[in-house]
């Protein structure tokens, strides 16, 4: 047999189980009626198997299998199913990306780790600065003044883009900044007012305040069985707070009112960047939204803690120079306001990325690295009913979260 003629057999045989199974999807997308002709097929579909059945030109090159397969794709009636690059090869129909969501997953992990680390360093410098220089007012404003020093520079340089937020977006922020500027006041008051790890075990409380400010503002109701979930982190704060040696009003009412302020800013902030998002404004981003919101934030605290600590700042500074160098004064200063911003700019990110319960959630297991931080450094005593109400507190944060999920998963 000559040479072209076993080239053209080769070439058919290797198209038969190609057009025997388009001849299969047709026969099963048909009606019980007897199979159609090739008169009653669509005309790509006829022209194809002409192509395919024609014996291959001299000029033109050989079909493959794989090809024609391609080819069959585009048929419309028979049935072909479009195939797509996945991660681990050629996979029919779903066409997705293996690793997308583990990515995604990991890199809000990495955020939630990057968050912990630098409230860990920002809350014992803090502790550092107030015990040395014990104006609230003062250390508050100044670290939001270092953080818009820091952002504003990022801008000038063009470290990033510049945000284009408008009269009508500076609006929607001013009430952001206005929980943020008076979460960080109450906040440092009451650090400064108490040990550190009894600030952030009524801080726990975070998401019970989380979920009411959802539902009150945004409607967001949840299951019941979501809000009985929180009675064990209330309880087990109020055990852990009434056995606490450092326990003061003061510290304990900021540490509450802290928890609303933030509450406010986490479920008002995402409201925010989803508007900006959904009207395509890129420059808008959760680290631009943060640097807008503590320029803001710097603006409002700065005239009231003028009024209220202006005439004791002098003095005050040179008696902590007494205790600490002016130098590492100013530097412990400097970096407790570097850390503060910055992991607040890496909880925007992570906002981004999940539901303000869920960063109430993950702001209240991260307390725990800072209560078992601040216990290591400052040697705080701890009763073991105390220590027995925080476990009951941070366990109840999990049942909660758990719970959360599984309605929100079920509904």
């Amino acid at each position: 047999m000559p040479a072209h003629e076993d080239h053209e057999a080769a070439a058919k045989d290797s198209l038969l189980p190609v057009v025997a199974t388009h001849a299969m999807h047709h026969r099963t997308r048909a009606t019980p009626s007897p199979a159609p002709h090739n008169d009653q097929l669509p005309q790509e579909a006829v022209a194809l198997d002409a192509r395919l059945l024609a014996p291959p030109s001299p000029s033109a090159p050989v079909t493959t299998a794989s090809s024609s397969r391609s080819k069959l794709q585009q048929v419309r009636g028979g049935g072909a199913v479009p195939l797509t690059k996945g991660r681990r090869g050629v996979s029919g129909g779903k066409g997705t990306m293996v690793g997308t969501p583990l990515r995604g997953t990991l890199v809000t992990l990495g955020y939630f780790a990057l968050w912990f680390a630098l409230n860990v360093y920002y809350n014992i410098v803090n502790k550092q600065v107030l015990n040395a220089f014990p104006l609230p007012f003062t250390v508050a404003t100044a670290q939001l003044g270092i953080g818009t020093i820091y952002v504003s520079l990022s801008w000038l340089l063009r470290l990033r883009a510049r945000p284009q937020a408008g009269k009508a977006g500076l609006k929607n922020l001013l009430p952001i900044a206005l929980y943020h500027g008076s979460g960080q006041l109450f906040t440092v008051l009451s650090l400064g007012a108490a040990a550190v790890s009894f600030t952030h075990i009524v801080k726990a409380l975070e998401p019970f305040f989380s979920a009411l400010v959802a539902a009150i503002c945004f409607k967001q109701i949840f299951k019941p069985q979501v809000y009985l979930s929180l009675l064990p982190v209330v309880l087990g704060v109020s055990v852990a707070c009434a056995n606490d040696v450092s326990f003061g009003w003061l510290a304990f009412l900021t540490a509450m009112a802290s928890n609303l302020a933030f509450a406010l800013r986490a479920n008002f902030s995402k409201s925010a960047l989803a508007v900006f998002k959904k009207e395509g404004n890129s420059s808008m981003s959760p680290a631009n939204v943060y640097g807008v919101v503590t320029i803001l934030a710097f603006l409002l605290l700065l005239p009231l803690t003028l009024l209220w600590e202006g005439v004791d700042l002098q003095s005050s500074w040179l008696v902590a120079t007494e205790k600490m160098e002016s130098s590492a004064l100013a530097y412990q200063l400097l970096l407790s306001g570097l850390f503060h911003y910055l992991n607040n700019e890496v909880m925007y990110l992570a906002l981004d990325s999940v539901h303000p319960i869920t960063l109430a959630v993950g702001n209240t297991a991260k307390r725990v690295f800072i209560i078992v931080a601040s216990l290591l450094v400052f040697r705080n005593p701890i009763s073991m009913t105390g220590a027995i109400g925080s476990g009951v507190g941070i366990a109840g944060v999990l049942v909660y979260s758990l719970t959360k999920q599984y309605y929100n998963t079920h509904a």
